[in-house]
């Protein structure tokens, strides 16, 4: 759980450098949409590796 906490932490940070980031330079956008695209993977990875979010059935 610490792990997936620290990955939103990432995320949000990578999302707010984006948001200050001025539109008109494109290599910087670019590269700052690129961080947080991996970023959103990797949460993603992390939560699918620790099963939150996952249905517990029993049969």
């Amino acid at each position: 759980m610490l792990e997936l906490g620290r990955t939103i932490l990432r995320l949000e940070k990578a999302r707010r450098e984006l948001l200050t980031i001025d539109p008109g330079d494109k290599e910087k956008h670019l590269a700052a949409s690129r961080k947080v695209d991996q970023l959103i993977v990797e949460y993603y990875r992390v939560k699918r590796n620790l099963g939150v979010g996952t249905a517990v059935t029993r049969g």
